[in-house]
Formats: C-alpha cells, structure tokens, sequence
C-alpha cells in the first residue's frame, strides 16, 4: 500500500494540472539571449516620457534682524556649476551688510566660494552661489554686522533622467509642453526657480544641458534675458515654451525662421509652437543628448588629472583621464632628474661618508656633509631656474564670433597650463566663465569670490602640476577685420587684437585669401582659387588631434556654410581674446578660429 501511495498522488497531480506533464525523456531548456536591439528597447521602455520635480528642502534662520534661507537640496547639472540660492531679507529700515562663504567637499578636499552682497531696507534679495557640479554637499556660512547666524548644510541630488532648469511654475511647464509627471524613472528632472529671482551670471547657467523659459519671455529681467542669451550662444541649449512675438530681436544670431529647433552662436535654441508637439520634440532632443555619440551640447571638455590608481610611479604616467593626451609637452616637474640627484646625494654621504671618515678622520665628515648637501640643493634649483624658470607655461585654442552689429564677441575656449609658482589670481567679468572637468574634484578645488564677476584667489593652478581650464565669454569687443578697394586691389587692415596668420573673405561675389599680418598691420589679399569656392574650419586652421577632442561637444553650425557676402573666416595666433589673457605666461602654442564681418565699402 505504502508503495502505490506516491504513484496515486502524481496521476492525481497530473490529472488537475495537465500542463505539468513531461515527456518521458529529459530535454534541455535552452534560453536565447537578448540582443542588444531587444535590450535597447527594454531600457527605452523603462523610462516614462514625463518629468519629476527635484525640490530642496528650505531652511530658515532669524538672527539679529536678518532672516536668511537656504535650500539645502539642489539638483546637480551633468558640469559646470550648481546654482546655490541663498535667500536674504532685511526687515529693518538700514541696509546690511552680508557675507557669504559657501565650502563646497568632496574626499576631503573643498573648494571656497565668498560673496558679499547690501540687503536694502525691507528688501527680499536672492543671493546665488556658484557651486563646482562635482561638488557632493558642503556647509553655508552668512555672517553680517550685529548676527550671529549659525551655517547650513547643503547637499546636491544626482538626478534619475536629464536634469532640466526650468524658469518658471510647474503650471506653466505642463501647459507648455503637456508632459505628465512621473514617479519611477522619469525622462526629465526638473528644477523650477521663479523668473524674477533667476540667476543673473553666465556660470550659473554653464554645464546645463537644458535651460527652459516656461512663462512669458517679456517678463524676465533684462540682465537675467542676457545671461540666458549668452547661455545659448556660448553652447546651450535654450527653450522658450511661450516665444514672444519679436524672438527675433531677442535672439540677433537667429538666422532663419524662430520656429522649432535652430542653431544659435554655438549653441541652440528651441522656439515652441504646439505644446504637445514641443514636449514630445524636447523628449526627442533630450534622448540625443544622452547618446555617446552626442555627448552633451555645446559645452567645452578639458581633460584632468587621471585617478590616482592609474598614475605610474614617480609620475612617470604622463597620460591624463581617459587617457587623454596633455595639450602641453613636458608638463610633469622632472622628478626622475630630481631623484637621480638625491640617489647620489645618498651615496655620496653614506659609503662615501664612511670612507671618508676612515682615511680624513669625523672632522672632515663634518665639513663634507652639510657641502653635498648644500651643492644637491643648488643643484635642484639651478635647474628649477635656469631650464624651467618662474613663468606658467601654456597653450591656448578658442573658437571665435565676431557680433560687429553688438560689437561684442562670442567665444569658448581651451587652455593647457603648467606653472612652476602659483598665480596671484584672474579676473573674469560676470558674462564669462571657467569650466572645470566635468568628472575632476581635484582640478576644481579653487577659492573664488562671485561679488563682481568671478576673482579666482587661490589653487587655480598649483605650482608644479598640469590643470585645463575651459572657459566661455560673451564680452565688448571693438575687434574688426577692416577693408579698403584701391583700384582693382583689396587693402586688408587688421585690428582683431592678434596676429593673423591666414584666412579668408567674401566680397563683390569673389572669395579672397586673407595676408599674414600683424596687429594693427595693413596688407594687399589676393584672390583664390576659382576651385576653393567653400571655406571649412580645417581649411582656414587646423588644431591638433588632442585639442580637437576637447572640442568634439562645441557645434558651430555656419562653419559648414559658404561664407555670405561681406563674411571672413581667419586664424589668428597669440593668447586669443578671452578674459584669461590677463594671465600672463609664456605660450607654446596659440591658435584662435574668428568668424565675421568685415568692415568695409
């Protein structure tokens, strides 16, 4: 009976669940595996086309009749900078003065951002602090005449999707682009910031891939409209949800009709029509801009220092982060030279001590020792003085846009740095900004003080240790390429505030080739080729490999165009344009694309 009883309960089992019955015979499963199309596709259908908001969590402090608040959660843009708002209120009937000193960390090491700000009588004002991207959290501290004010923590958020800055209310980003929001694996993050105290700085904006205007466009401050528009022309990507009817007085460098996406200056600017239509477009250019081969939009990528487990012993890896190649040669301090004398240093006073000692007596060991010792110093620092000398040693690339009609200048650019003593420090006005690696803590770890523009004060670059800066700037400029007909000739004067070294312009329907000249030198172009019809960026310079994949993000839509009439494309040499020509160093290589229209019949 015992035996029977398992046969009876499996005929039962099979005869209530036929689908469990097996062949007879064992057969193997076999599992095919997903293809990488089919795993694609997974991955798209994770995500949700809506949005999430990433709000901060607000702290507020009264203290000595100033009310300070502080929002110590903020969304982490892919580089550049963070905005840090610190919101000031002064309910007396005096102005104040306020303090503001933001200690940004990461491993141990802190970068120091300082402001000082005058809060008016019963004014409200909103103090932003440019935070590095790279930047985990760190601690605000605001100090003020007569308030003890005790500082804040602050920290940022790694966002789930493509975080997106949004200057305006939730309710007019939904009626503009109708897209839902989400809880899981939103496509979108978003950071809302009310238009009247949006950021007024170029470097608040810098590192964004998206910067949204939802509301009305004519309500924005002027100075906040200005560092949007540079945004956009130094490699952004600018979508106004609610165009005003004259977008193309606002936006000068549009050059074809302000609907849908277009190239702008370096960068890019979306002009909605349909909500619907707009949002699933933004989806559209948001999920190119995560694809590899797109990168992000328009920003500068200046390599840094590899981590410290893939530096060779004694620096001998002279490769830096993705094992990219240094735009400077020679970068490292000669720590094998300097180790060759210290070796010799070494046995000349141990065995050659020793011996010395047995034959000459401990009172000539005396004297020998400290001399070796004084002649290897010597030594180190005559070959710190005379082959490396004081100077910071540097290369520079930038591409340039001459906006004669606003007699100002558009550029992003790229410098290699090595110093041998620490700068003082540089200046750089508030339309401009330096741009860390994206994914270095050490490069960025800087003091900066905001309060006019940014004033780098301390660690931009270290004595003895290699740093790339990039840097964007939208700035005055009377820079002009002028021409003159004299008979059948084409007189060329150069007043670009550099060396031209080639180039090329339209005029009377002929493309002629630009003549080396000098600042301020005049000289005769000459006509070219009939075949050479089209000018391209490689025709007119050409940077190095290693330097052009530092600019691989920047788009600059006009360089594959003909030039127009009255157009030049040039090469210019020399430290460039930027505000870090303040710096001075001793060039290796200087090498400047400048695209415009010259004044001239």
């Amino acid at each position: 009976m015992r035996e029977r009883l398992p046969a009876a309960l499996l005929a039962l089992l099979l005869a209530v669940c036929p689908s469990l019955a097996v062949a007879t015979e064992p057969t193997a499963v076999v599992v095919e595996p997903a293809t990488e199309e089919e795993d694609s596709e997974a991955s798209e259908a994770d995500w949700s086309p809506g949005y999430l908001e990433v709000p901060g969590q607000p702290v507020e402090v009264s203290e000595g009749g100033l009310k300070v608040t502080v929002v110590n959660s903020v969304l982490r843009p892919p580089g550049g900078y963070i905005p840090l708002e610190v919101v000031l209120f002064n309910p007396g009937s005096t102005p104040r003065s306020v303090s503001i000193r933001v200690e940004s960390v990461r491993v141990g090491r802190a970068q120091v951002s300082t402001r000082q700000v005058e809060v008016g009588p019963r004014q409200r004002l909103s103090a932003w602090m440019p935070v590095p991207s790279t930047a985990e959290g760190g601690l605000v501290r605001v100090n003020s005449p007569g308030s003890s004010i005790q500082p804040f923590n602050f920290y940022s958020v790694e966002p789930v999707g493509q975080p997106v800055l949004v200057l305006g209310s939730e309710e007019a980003f939904q009626s503009g682009t109708k897209l839902p929001r989400v809880k899981n694996k939103p496509r979108l993050a978003v950071r809302f910031i009310p238009p009247q105290d949006a950021p007024r700085e170029l470097a608040l904006y810098v590192g964004h891939r998206v910067v949204m205007v939802a509301g009305d466009v004519t309500a924005l401050p002027a100075d906040v409209w200005s560092a949007l528009e540079s945004y956009a022309a130094t490699g952004g990507y600018l979508a106004l949800l609610r165009p005003p009817r004259d977008v193309a007085a606002r936006l000068p460098l549009l050059t074809q009709t302000p609907m849908g996406v277009l190239p702008y200056g370096f960068g890019w600017v979306r002009v909605c029509g349909q909500a619907r239509e707009c949002g699933e477009e933004l989806l559209t250019d948001v999920k190119l801009m995560e694809d590899p081969g797109v990168g992000h939009v328009g920003v500068i990528t200046p390599a840094g220092p590899p981590p410290s487990w893939q530096r060779g012993p004694f620096g001998s890896n002279n490769l830096l982060n993705n094992s990219e190649v240094p735009l400077l040669p020679g970068v490292q301090a000669p720590v094998g030279r300097f180790l060759l004398l210290i070796t010799l240093f070494v046995l000349a006073v141990g065995p050659g001590g020793l011996m010395l000692a047995r034959r000459k007596g401990p009172v000539a060991l005396l004297i020998a020792v400290p001399s070796v010792a004084l002649a290897t110093c010597l030594a180190i620092v005559a070959w710190s003085v005379l082959v490396e000398g004081f100077a910071i040693h540097a290369s520079r690339y930038s591409l340039i846009w001459l906006d004669r009609d606003r007699d100002r200048a558009l550029m992003v650019g790229l410098g290699g740095y090595y110093a041998n003593l620490e700068p003082e420090g540089l200046h750089l006005p508030a339309q401009a900004a330096l741009i860390g690696p994206d994914l270095d803590w050490e490069s960025q770890a800087m003091e900066a003080d905001w309060t006019n523009g940014m004033a780098v004060t301390g660690s931009f670059l270290p004595s003895r240790t290699y740093r790339e800066w990039g840097e964007v700037a939208v700035l005055p400029s009377r820079a002009r390429l002028t021409v003159r007909r004299e008979g059948e000739a084409l007189r060329v004067q150069n007043a670009l505030g550099a060396p031209l070294a080639s180039g090329y312009l339209r005029l009377g329907g002929k493309l002629w080739r630009l003549p080396a000249l000098a600042d301020g030198a005049e000289g005769e172009a000459t006509l070219a080729p009939a075949s050479k019809d089209e000018v391209s960026f490689t025709s007119v310079v050409d940077f190095s490999a290693v330097a052009r994949r530092r600019f691989s993000r920047v788009s600059w839509p006009s360089l594959s165009e003909p030039l127009p009439e009255g157009g030049f494309a040039a090469k210019l040499e020399g430290p460039g344009l930027l505000p870090s020509v303040a710096l001075p160093v001793e060039l290796h290589e200087g090498v400047h694309f400048v695209q415009g229209r010259v004044d001239g019949p």
